[in-house]
């Protein structure tokens, strides 16, 4: 995850009182329940044939994350919008309001 979408995550979320280490941590969690969130809901939008293609390179053994991502975001032209909201939802899922 870039250090940008980690601070925006840290300050968005509320995360900046915890100690360091634990941001981190959060983050990392965060960032992995959204990268999750993201490749189900790119299932759904590729076609058979990028969906061959992504299963191709999913099978490699030096893909990255970074490369999935940048994989999808090639093949789907709204895929900016599409982080922005699983973001929310995600936020809207695990974080609980305070009264």
């Amino acid at each position: 995850m870039t250090s940008i979408l980690s601070k925006d995550i840290i300050q968005e979320w509320g995360l900046q009182n915890l100690p360091e280490i634990k941001q981190v941590e959060m983050v990392d969690r965060i960032g992995r329940l959204l990268y999750q969130a993201l490749l189900v809901r790119s299932l759904d939008i590729l076609s058979e044939t990028e969906q061959t293609e992504f299963d191709l390179l999913l099978d490699e053994d030096t893909t990255t994350p970074q490369d999935v991502l940048a994989f999808l975001k090639t093949k789907i032209p709204t895929f900016d919008m599409m982080v922005i909201e699983e973001r929310d939802k995600l936020k809207e899922d695990l974080l609980v309001p305070t009264k």
